[in-house]
């Protein structure tokens, strides 16, 4: 019985929401992914160097969190999310796949798009990772395994104290969510500007491994949570930070 007046809720909210989310001319919010430069060699906090040959992420979604965003998460409560290769745009989300070669960033910013969302309250924003589709922004003849993960990295592992080095291959096919605040919220009350940068900093992500004693299984999972971490949102400074 519960669980069918929570699904009939949900329902309604659903259904309010397209007049709920009206957008207010004016209200502009730029999104650019900022990743790292690669440097020719990581030292990572476990004492490894890690020389890298290949190193892509593909994200498919940007979506930013209002700060109160029951309907949502009352909606994920009775409808199980599915990530899909091409995802929707919408005035508070981009759906554009894009895939990010981070060996030939050099920490230059990429455009990823302009929300334009409703007044409201916004904390944080949720970026998505998952295989590209054959329109991703980025996708090549060079990188088309992109189409089958989320983050692909190749390259080679030395142990400082040995000298001894070792093929580094981790391919990750699952969507990777990753849900960051903002240091203040967005206030959006009236025409209105604002810019965030989505930092990558692939240089963290084989910290707290042990290439010698952890097996290839325990290395991918550490770099899937390190590639979760190394995620950042970063605001532009306006007046309000002054």
């Amino acid at each position: 019985m519960k669980s069918s007046l929570l699904i009939t809720i949900a329902l309604c909210c659903a259904a309010s929401l397209p007049h709920c989310m009206r957008v207010t001319d004016g209200i502009e919010v730029d999104v650019a992914y900022q990743p790292a430069a690669t440097p020719a060699s990581i030292r990572t906090d476990e004492g490894y160097g890690v020389r890298l040959e290949r190193a892509m992420i593909a994200v498919g979604q940007v979506e930013l969190i209002r700060c109160d965003n029951f309907v949502l998460d009352l909606w994920r409560l009775v409808v199980p999310g599915r990530a899909r290769a091409h995802e929707f745009t919408s005035p508070t989300s981009l759906g554009v796949p894009v895939v990010i070669d981070l060996m030939e960033s050099a920490g230059v910013p990429l455009f990823a798009g302009t929300l334009r969302p409703p007044p409201g309250r916004y904390c944080g924003i949720r970026v998505t990772s998952m295989p590209a589709d054959q329109d991703a922004e980025g996708l090549t003849d060079e990188n088309l395994e992109m189409m089958q993960h989320s983050v692909l990295i190749a390259g080679r592992v030395q142990d400082e104290s040995t000298g001894d080095e070792n093929p580094l291959l981790a391919r990750i096919w699952e969507v990777l969510q990753c849900e960051m605040l903002f240091d203040r919220p967005l206030v959006f009350d009236s025409p209105g500007f604002e810019s965030v940068s989505i930092q990558i900093d692939h240089t963290k992500w084989f910290d707290g491994i042990d290439f010698a004693l952890q097996d290839t299984a325990a290395v991918q999972q550490q770099i899937t949570e390190n590639v979760r971490s190394s995620l950042q949102a970063v605001l532009s400074e306006t007046e309000a930070d002054l």
